[in-house]
């Protein structure tokens, strides 16, 4: 792929994902004004528990179905793979876990915020790594456009379902919002396979060559999944035992806002995951050229956001919401480094520093915990948003300093836009109109 192509590609992945913004920020206004504080921060640690039981369970699996797709392996072989060792192996680690807590753990007090809506997880956690996994292999396998339509959907159906449920059922909000995103879910999933279905045999298939070959890479990519969920869902996790509902709801809506920013680097590595993954020729010259854009636009996001995030707070959430703010500024040191992160995980993995990456994610989030655990009975959800910045900002570092390391590229090639950078821009621009 040429840095020209590559540019064109982006700009089409910058409209899909604007697009997706607005329809998150909408669900998110509806949810925040609608459910109130408490159900808020109930409804967003029920979705984020989905993620850190997917990446326990099978999290190196989708890393590795990833690595194998773009490498043009079997889809059906893929698939079948995921259904057995991701979707079964989940759903039976959260019976267990839910089982067991149920049984011994309702005097904590995340079980009481729980409550029954715990057993929902049983469907919600299979669904979110199968839809998880086929996202992956749309866009390792190149299929950019259908990869961005199923984010839409992705975006669009919750939103949609959440309308038609709290109109018809106006007494049930929380309700409404969960069933809405479990269908949500479940579309995607569906399209998802009727999308892979059009471009490759699906049916499912057994090669234990090809098995172990996917096992043993997705065991050296567990641990780094499973450490990338625990640091960014962790802090969820501590505020629900160490605060209240009302606490965490104020936090989730702080962290809604930061990560709509994720668009930035989404849009840039959403055209480049399969040349990441695969190292072909003239990556080196992609590479510090997606991490110069996303480095400078999420930069100017950031601060705008530093600068009206307590007026968009209040304008779009309510005054209710206010208290979310100083915790949204401390997150967004923690967004700008990420940033960087997003991109150089893709490239590492390519250049096979799965183990590296496994380090240095565990150590983020071990710095994360540690600093939480530290901040957050003196801090409360501030202190909670420093640890997370703090960590976020010690893994962008590390990988850094690794692609330094093994590309030969000096860091200052990394961070910001370069004067070449603008001439290409208004170049690819122009050719657009």
């Amino acid at each position: 792929m040429k840095s020209s192509d590559y540019i064109r590609q982006l700009l089409f992945s910058i409209g899909t994902k604007l697009a997706m913004l607005a329809l998150r920020l909408l669900r998110n206004v509806l949810l925040a004004r609608i459910l109130g504080p408490a159900d808020r921060g109930l409804f967003a640690l029920l979705s984020a528990l989905p993620e850190l039981i997917g990446a326990a369970t099978s999290g190196g699996l989708n890393t590795a179905l990833g690595y194998q797709a773009a490498r043009q392996h079997p889809m059906g072989l893929l698939l079948t793979l995921m259904l057995l060792y991701g979707c079964l192996a989940s759903a039976l680690a959260t019976l267990v876990g839910v089982e067991a807590l149920q049984s011994f753990g309702q005097d904590l007090e995340i079980m009481r915020q729980l409550g029954p809506f715990a057993w929902l997880l049983l469907l919600a956690v299979p669904l979110f790594v199968l839809k998880s996994a086929l996202l992956t292999l749309h866009n390792a396998d190149g299929r950019v456009g259908t990869f961005n339509g199923l984010r839409l959907l992705e975006s669009l159906a919750p939103l949609l379902l959440f309308l038609a449920l709290i109109w018809t059922w106006p007494d049930a909000a929380l309700s409404a919002a969960l069933i809405s995103w479990l269908g949500g879910l479940a579309l995607v999933v569906a399209a998802g396979l009727c999308l892979l279905a059009r471009y490759h045999s699906i049916r499912l298939r057994w090669d234990p060559a090809s098995q172990g070959e996917l096992l043993r890479f997705g065991s050296k990519s567990h641990p780094d999944v499973l450490f990338q969920q625990m640091l960014m869902r962790a802090d969820y996790l501590l505020i629900g035992l160490l605060l209240d509902s009302e606490q965490l709801g104020y936090y989730a809506m702080a962290t809604a806002a930061a990560e709509l920013l994720f668009i930035v680097p989404e849009a840039v590595t959403t055209p480049l995951m399969k040349r990441l993954l695969q190292q072909d020729e003239g990556i080196e010259r992609l590479t510090p050229l997606a991490l110069r854009l996303t480095g400078t636009a999420m930069l100017a996001a950031c601060l705008c956001l530093a600068v009206t995030g307590e007026w968009l707070i209040v304008l779009l959430f309510g005054d209710a919401f206010r208290p979310a703010y100083p915790a949204l500024l401390a997150l967004l040191p923690g967004m700008f480094s990420l940033c960087y992160s997003s991109i150089l995980h893709l490239d590492l993995l390519g250049k096979e520093r799965p183990g590296t990456l496994s380090i240095f994610a565990g150590g983020a989030a071990a710095l994360n915990l540690l600093l939480a655990l530290l901040l957050i009975p003196r801090w409360g959800i501030v202190g909670a948003a420093v640890a997370s910045s703090v960590a976020y900002s010690a893994l962008a570092l590390a990988m850094l300093l690794l692609y330094w390391r093994v590309s030969g590229i000096a860091i200052g090639q990394t961070l910001l836009i370069l004067p070449s950078d603008l001439r290409l821009l208004r170049a690819q621009l122009g050719t657009a109109t």
